[in-house]
């Protein structure tokens, strides 16, 4: 009997429990699937705006003179005294050493003359004496035609007339003078004078020193002062880009050049005065030069004082800028590769274009090719991009536009 209550009991539970599962399985909520929101990209963009823009190019080099010759000794001799000269008329504040500045005419160098005016007392002596000869020669022909008599001059012989010793006499005057006149100058070359205003860069000689007569000539290396260039390099492209022509006429669209010091004010300006017409062969660039006229310090010019002057070897940054050119400018930060930016569509997808860029500096691309007026480009770095991708336009990006 205790038995059967006891299966009765375990019965009741059992069918409790499955009949109390049953209930909570079926009356569980039913879970609904989310629905997936996709998140599109926030991006930057610019608009692309055609510009006038005046084609600018930095470049470095190196300052030298436009004239740059040595001072030569031109008669051989003994270097009696050198500038300055305290006795000289008319002399300026000319210096023969390093540095030192001359005008033009100035006495640089004074060469013993005494062998020069020996020479010149010598061929004076010798012009004295074939003029002599030739009055000689002339009076005894006179007296040749005053004995001939009352037959008819014109049958004697040249010999008779003393033609052919009139003109010996005549050639050795003229030669006897040539040589005068030519110890002359040399006593006046005894004296050195300055060819143009300029500087001496190093003096080669000095008092004391032979100078020619198996001696080196040379006495200084010596610069005007008028006129600096600068040696530069640019690439065939950059060329290009300033509208560089080698062949046109002198002076038809000169390229300007400033020299900026380093805040970038401009502190010389001049012109593109020259291609060398050579390459280098281990650059490939071409070499240009560049002319600045009244560059260097120039004691004797009171009246137009030169600022911030140029010194020979000295290294300065340049600008140079060409002719206005119609460009887009876009910041590099637009470029996935050299010439590859991101452009948007209407419906706001991104589509990869080619470009064709002129100029690149840090911060911005100069574009001429490749893109529209108008055009929207993104200025996002993005990691993973593909063709006909579906962006957003950030909120302050498209405000800015707006207002532009």
């Amino acid at each position: 009997m205790k038995k059967f209550k006891m299966l009765i009991i375990c019965g009741v539970i059992i069918t409790s429990a499955i009949l109390i599962g049953k209930y909570l399985i079926e009356s569980k909520p039913q879970s609904k699937p989310k629905e997936i929101v996709k998140q599109l990209p926030f991006v930057d963009i610019v608009e692309a705006n055609l510009v006038s823009q005046r084609a600018t190019i930095e470049a470095f080099g190196t300052v030298q003179a436009r004239t740059l010759t040595n001072l030569i000794a031109e008669v051989p001799g003994l270097i009696e005294g050198v500038a300055p000269f305290k006795n000289e008329v008319n002399q300026s504040i000319a210096s023969f050493q390093n540095g030192g500045f001359f005008e033009k005419g100035d006495l640089l160098v004074k060469i013993v003359d005494i062998d020069l005016l020996a020479r010149e007392a010598e061929t004076l002596a010798n012009l004295r004496r074939t003029e002599y000869q030739l009055a000689q020669e002339r009076a005894l022909a006179d007296q040749a035609k005053t004995e001939w008599g009352d037959r008819d001059w014109k049958l004697a012989t040249a010999l008779v007339k003393r033609q052919p010793q009139i003109l010996k006499a005549e050639a050795e005057a003229k030669a006897a003078e040539a040589l005068h006149n030519q110890a002359k100058k040399n006593v006046l070359k005894a004296n050195v004078r300055a060819p143009f205003r300029g500087r001496i860069l190093n003096i080669l000689a000095d008092v004391g020193q032979q100078v020619g007569s198996g001696s080196s000539s040379a006495l200084a290396k010596i610069y005007s002062i008028k006129k600096g260039e600068v040696q530069l390099a640019l690439s065939r492209k950059e060329l290009s880009f300033l509208n560089f022509n080698e062949g046109s006429p002198h002076g038809e669209n000169q390229i300007a050049v400033k020299i900026v010091n380093e805040e970038g004010k401009t502190i010389h300006s001049g012109v593109i005065d020259r291609s060398q017409g050579i390459i280098d062969p281990h650059t490939r660039l071409h070499n240009l030069v560049a002319r600045f006229d009244n560059c260097f310090t120039d004691p004797f010019n009171q009246i137009s004082k030169v600022e911030n002057p140029l010194s020979i070897g000295q290294f300065v940054k340049l600008k140079l800028i060409g002719p206005k050119i119609d460009v887009f400018i876009i910041p590099i930060s637009a470029f996935r590769e050299q010439n590859t930016i991101l452009v948007l569509d209407q419906e706001d997808r991104l589509t990869v274009r080619k470009v064709k860029s002129v100029k690149r500096d840090g911060l911005e691309v100069w574009v001429v090719g490749g893109i529209q007026e108008g055009e929207r480009v993104c200025i996002t770095p993005m990691d993973i991009i593909a063709e006909g991708m579906k962006v957003k336009i950030s909120s302050s990006t498209a405000d800015q536009n707006k207002t532009q």
